[in-house]
């Protein structure tokens, strides 16, 4: 066989990709597989709805503060109870990286645990928590 650059990394390989990247697309594919859809893991048509009414308002992400949100970030994570209403969602950066500083804001802010409400009020009266 002719050697030929790797479609995915550019490397020389004698395939249409080499052995890195077919393991590694082997592995995403076995992840999908074994995901929950997006309905089963809470993504309604609410939530759809809600989206789309948030993103036509403003796409200014509301993690990093920049222009360009192409996400809807839950203030309370669903895992966590949080609920798919429009006053839960805020623009965040996720399938396109931030122009200015390059994070995907929703996926490096993942679900993180929810503070207890001694501690948010603590730091609402300007008291370090």
């Amino acid at each position: 066989m002719p050697s030929r650059p790797c479609l995915d990394c550019g490397d020389i390989t004698t395939g249409s990709r080499c052995h890195g990247c077919r393991l590694a697309r082997g592995r995403q594919r076995e992840r999908t597989r074994q995901r929950p859809s997006a309905r089963q893991r809470g993504y309604t048509t609410e939530y759809e709805r809600n989206r789309a009414t948030l993103l036509a308002a403003s796409t200014t992400c509301g993690i990093c503060g920049h222009p360009g949100a192409d996400q809807a970030d839950h203030r309370t994570p669903t895992s966590h109870g949080g609920a798919p209403a429009l006053a839960n969602l805020r623009p965040a950066h996720g399938t396109k990286p931030c122009e200015t500083c390059g994070r995907r804001c929703n996926q490096e802010r993942g679900a993180p645990p929810i503070p207890s409400d001694s501690h948010t009020r603590s730091r609402e009266a300007g008291h370090p928590g």
